[in-house]
């Protein structure tokens, strides 16, 4: 969590979203389809953003390819590039 503080708004949208990516696969799980049991309010209090920057985020993630939102599902739709932004080694396109 302390490395989040120096971290990008989408670099921690991106971490965030790989991690339960992984955490997901662990169990077994889809690790590109998910549902999201936590609402952008509670995501945001978790990576220290508004509810407005976690919804701007999921649009513009959207926007660039990156996935798909239904409702509360989300489908990963370039896992590989979302590794990349979350390693810091891609930045988020406007």
């Amino acid at each position: 969590m302390l490395l989040l503080g120096n971290m990008r708004a989408e670099q921690r949208f991106a971490v965030f979203l790989v991690n339960l990516a992984a955490r997901y696969a662990a169990r077994g799980y889809s690790s590109t389809q998910f549902q999201l049991r936590m609402s952008r309010e509670d995501i945001g209090n978790y990576l220290g953003l508004t509810i407005e920057s976690i919804s701007r985020l999921l649009a513009r993630f959207k926007k660039l390819g990156l996935l798909q939102v239904e409702k509360r599902g989300i489908t990963l739709l370039d896992p590989a590039r979302l590794k990349a932004m979350a390693a810091g080694t891609t930045a988020c396109s406007p």
